[in-house]
C-alpha cells in the first residue's frame, strides 16, 4: 500500500537532513526552557526565595488556569493567521526577544522583599513566561506535521526531535548542576541566588542561538496548506469539532498522565535527590549527572522505539513503554544510595526517551486523522497543540495540589533544611506510588485508543488522496 500518491514528486515531500536538524533546534529550545523552569522553579521559590508552599500553590494554580485559557485560543489564532510570513512564523518572530528575556527574569526576584512582593513578582513573571512559551511551543509544534508529510520523513525527523529534546532536557539538568553548588539550599549558602541567576543567563544565551537557527534554516510553511486558514473554523466551532474526536479525548487523558509524571519527576528531583538519596552532601552535581545519564540512555534507545513503532504501531509501543516505566518507578522506591540510584535511574532512561518520542508521534497521528475525518479538509495543528498545552497545565494543577497536600500533612509547609521521616516518606510517595497510579490510568486509555489497525490504514490512503488534490489545485493555479 502506497502512503503517498505516486504521481507526486517525492523530493517535494521529504526534507533534507540539514532542515530536520535545524528544525529540531525548536524542540531543543522548548525542552531546555520549560525543563529548566520545571526542574528548578519549585525548589528555587520554595527553598531559596522562601515562599511558603501555600503561596506557591496559589501562584501555580493561577498560572495554570491562565495558561488553560490562553493555550487553545493561541492555537486557534495561529490556525487563522494570514500574513506574508505565514501562519506560524509570524508569531515566532514576534515573541523571539520577549521569550529569551523571560528565561532570565524567572531567576531575578527582589530578594529581601516582603512575602507579598515576592509572590506578586513570581506570579507576574511566571504568567509572562508562560504566555511567550505558549506562543513558541504551539507554533513550533504546529509546523512539524505540515513540514514533514511522509511516514518515513516523520520517523526521521522524529528521531532528530527526540535527540534534540533529550539533549535540551539533559542540559537543563546538567548546566545547573555545574553552576549551583547547593541546589536545594540545604546549607543556606550566600552565593546560591547568584548561581541560579547565572544559570538563567547561560540558558537564555543558548536559547537565543538555537532559536535563531530554527527560524532561519529550520522552519517553512508549504504552499498547499496556505489556503487552510480560510477553512479553519472559529474558536467555539474549533473546540466542538476537536472534542468530538474520541481518539483525541482519550489522548488528552494520556497526555495529562504523561505530563503529570514528567512534571512530578522534574520538580521533585532536586529535593528527592538531596533529602532522600543523599546525593548533594558535597555539591548538587550528582543529582544533575544521574538524570543526565538516564536521558543519554534514552537518546541511545530511541532507534529501538522507532523500530518497534514501525512493527507494532504507536498505541502498542506506548503501552510497552509505560509498562516498563512503571517497573522502574517501583525499583526507584527502593533506592537508598548512590549505586542503586544510578542503576535504577539508568534503567528508567529508555522509558524517558520513549515517552517523548511516542507522544509526539501520537499527536501527529491524531492531527492526520482529524484532517481526513472532520470534514473540514484543513489541518488544524494549532488547535490541537493549543489544547495539548491546556492539558499540560491541568497536569500542573493536579501535581501542585498533590505536592501541597503531602508537604502540609508531613509538616513541610515551609522549607526546613532538616526534614523528618514523614517528609522523606512523602517524597518517596511522590516519586514512586503516585506515578504508578498515573501510569495505570494512561494504560487503560491506551487500551481504548481507536487509531490503529484498519482505521490507521484507511487514514494513510485518505491522506494521500487529500494531498494529491491540493497539489493539483496549486498546479492548476500556476
Amino acid at each position: 500500500m502506497n502512503e503517498i500518491n505516486p504521481n507526486l514528486n517525492k523530493r517535494q515531500l521529504d526534507t533534507s537532513l540539514g532542515t530536520r536538524i535545524a528544525y529540531s533546534n525548536g524542540p531543543f529550545v522548548d525542552s531546555l526552557s520549560i525543563i529548566t523552569w520545571a526542574f528548578l522553579g519549585f525548589t528555587f521559590y520554595f527553598a531559596v526565595v522562601g515562599l511558603p508552599i501555600i503561596y506557591i500553590t496559589i501562584g501555580l494554580i493561577i498560572v495554570a488556569f491562565w495558561d488553560a485559557f490562553n493555550d487553545p485560543i493561541i492555537g486557534v489564532i495561529s490556525d487563522r493567521t494570514k500574513s506574508r510570513y505565514g501562519r506560524r512564523k509570524f508569531w515566532l518572530y514576534i515573541i523571539f526577544i520577549p521569550f529569551v528575556l523571560m528565561n532570565i527574569l524567572l531567576w531575578t526576584p527582589p530578594f529581601g522583599s516582603s512575602t507579598i512582593i515576592l509572590f506578586v513578582y513570581f506570579l507576574i513573571i511566571a504568567m509572562l513566561f508562560d504566555l511567550t512559551y505558549t506562543f513558541f511551543t504551539v507554533n513550533t509544534n504546529a509546523l512539524w506535521p505540515e513540514m514533514f508529510l511522509t511516514i518515513e520523513d516523520r520517523t526521521n525527523v522524529g528521531l532528530c526531535r527526540s535527540i534534540f529534546t533529550v539533549i535540551g532536557t539533559s542540559l537543563a539538568y546538567l548546566i545547573p548542576g555545574l553552576i549551583i553548588i547547593d541546589i536545594a539550599n540545604q546549607r543556606n549558602l550566600a552565593e546560591t541566588p547568584e548561581q541560579y541567576m547565572l544559570t538563567g543567563v547561560i540558558i537564555s544565551i543558548i536559547i537565543l542561538i538555537s532559536f535563531t537557527i530554527f527560524l532561519k534554516w529550520g522552519s517553512f510553511e508549504r504552499k498547499e496548506f496556505a489556503g487552510d486558514v480560510e477553512k479553519a473554523p472559529l474558536l467555539i466551532d474549533s473546540f466542538k469539532i476537536t472534542f468530538k474526536n474520541k481518539a483525541f479525548v482519550l489522548y488528552c487523558i494520556i497526555e495529562l498522565c504523561i505530563f503529570c509524571i514528567y512534571s512530578i519527576f522534574l520538580s521533585m528531583m532536586p529535593l528527592y535527590g538531596t533529602f532522600v538519596l543523599g546525593l548533594a552532601e558535597e555539591n548538587s552535581f550528582l543529582i544533575s549527572l544521574i538524570v543526565f545519564v538516564s536521558l543519554i540512555i534514552g537518546i541511545l534507545f530511541t532507534p529501538v522505539w522507532m523500530s518497534l513503532q514501525k512493527k507494532y504501531g504507536i498505541r502498542k509501543c506506548f503501552m510497552i513503554c509505560l509498562s516498563y516505566w512503571g517497573v522502574t518507578f517501583i525499583l526507584l522506591m527502593t533506592a537508598n544510595d548512590i549505586f542503586t540510584s544510578f542503576l535504577f535511574f539508568s534503567m528508567m532512561g529508555p522509558a524517558l526517551g520513549g515517552a517523548i518520542y511516542l507522544y509526539e508521534q501520537g499527536v501527529a497521528e491524531i492531527i492526520d486523522d482529524d484532517s481526513v475525518r472532520s470534514g473540514l479538509e484543513a489541518r488544524r495543528e494549532g488547535a490541537y497543540y493549543g489544547i495539548s498545552g491546556l492539558i499540560n497545565r491541568f497536569a500542573t494543577i493536579v501535581n501542585i495540589l498533590v505536592i501541597s497536600i503531602i508537604f502540609t500533612r508531613t509538616g513541610w509547609s515551609e522549607f526546613n533544611p532538616n526534614p523528618g521521616a514523614d517528609v522523606i516518606f512523602g517524597l518517596r510517595f511522590l516519586m514512586g506510588i503516585y506515578p504508578l497510579i498515573i501510569i495505570s490510568v494512561a494504560l487503560f486509555c491506551l487500551y481504548l485508543y481507536p487509531i490503529h489497525g484498519k482505521r490507521l490504514d484507511e487514514n494513510k490512503l485518505m491522506l494521500a488522496e487529500q494531498r494529491s488534490k491540493k497539489q493539483k489545485a496549486i498546479t492548476e493555479n500556476i
